[in-house]
């Protein structure tokens, strides 16, 4: 199970993002009442957050699923790009930019589109995340390649 979070320097990357962005979600919740500029909050988040998926987008290999889907000329990566796992990834990432997008125009509302940033990205963490722990369970052969 060590082998999914600290096989080698990407999924090591990935593991302490997946920490920084959790703890960074904490912190938003636990220091909101001294919090002040929430739309720079929101866009650190949105940073962080798209770094992490960076490094667990190469980490599962999700490049090799893309090149799979339109020409076959490699292997596919742990996830399909028509999976339960693409599909709930790319839908809560639009969901994530498109509220980042709302916050620069409806400043009132900064905190309580952070909270539901931060609530559709441990959705979307939870989901992912544990895919990837059922199908190693199910299937440790998929992850040969760290």
């Amino acid at each position: 199970m060590l082998k999914l979070y600290f096989g080698n320097s990407i999924t090591i990357i990935s593991t302490l993002l997946l920490g920084a962005n959790i703890a960074y979600m904490l912190w938003g919740y636990l220091g909101r009442q001294t919090i002040q500029k929430w739309g720079m909050i929101i866009l650190l988040f949105i940073l962080l957050h798209g770094a992490f998926w960076y490094f667990a987008n190469v980490r599962d290999l999700y490049s090799n699923s893309i090149i799979f889907a339109t020409d076959g000329s490699v292997e596919m990566g742990l996830f399909s790009v028509s999976s339960i796992q693409s599909i709930v990834f790319w839908a809560a990432s639009v969901i994530v930019w498109l509220l980042g997008i709302v916050s620069i125009f409806k400043p009132e509302y900064r905190q309580h589109i952070f909270y539901i940033i931060a609530i559709v990205s441990l959705v979307q963490i939870a989901f992912i995340e544990g895919s990837r722990i059922w199908l190693y369970c199910s299937a440790p052969a998929h992850f040969d390649y760290l």
